[in-house]
């Protein structure tokens, strides 16, 4: 629903974390202990705090470089991962997801993806729908490098109001159930 506040956290030690874990994504014998990601996860609690979120109380359990941290915005459940650099990025990751939708039943399918294709196209600015296994997400993600204040603030800000504004129109469109990580 649109204009929710943020609501607080999301108990990060008992959500499945959408896309993958950090694990995958790092390179092996790598430290993972860049610069540029310690900044980024201070850049990440400090937003987290400027919603009003204690970013101890958001913050998932990690082994290893990185960080993972679960809040709500309205009825949505925002999940921001750093990753350390991969082969992918060699300065890190930042990963902002929030589930939206199981996956319909199949004959409704088609429909949904061209909706969702359409959504993005016009009216999902800086991020996207994606599937994660049976979900629908949304996705904002992005290199560490060059990450500022503002970047991070914005980022975990609209990812939650998109999926928050379309969560339950979407359930409601094509009979689906709304998904939670």
């Amino acid at each position: 629903m649109r204009g929710r506040p943020v609501t607080g956290t999301a108990d990060p030690r008992r959500r499945r974390w959408p896309l993958g874990t950090l694990d995958s994504l790092a390179v092996p014998g790598e430290s993972g202990t860049d610069m540029s990601l310690s900044a980024a996860i201070a850049l990440v609690e400090t937003s987290i705090r400027s919603l009003g979120i204690d970013p101890a109380q958001a913050r998932a359990p990690q082994e290893g470089p990185g960080a993972r941290f679960a809040l709500r915005r309205g009825s949505a459940e925002v999940f921001v991962v750093l990753a350390p650099p991969s082969q992918h990025d060699a300065e890190g990751t930042l990963r902002i997801v929030a589930p939206v939708i199981q996956l319909p039943p199949a004959e409704r399918r088609l429909a949904l993806f061209e909706r969702l294709l359409r959504i993005n196209a016009a009216e999902a600015r800086g991020c996207a729908f994606a599937l994660s296994e049976e979900s629908v997400v949304i996705v904002h993600e992005r290199s560490v490098r060059d990450l500022d204040a503002s970047e991070v603030d914005a980022a975990i800000r609209m990812v939650g109001a998109v999926a928050d504004h379309f969560d339950d129109a979407l359930a409601r469109e094509f009979g689906a159930t709304l998904a939670r990580g």
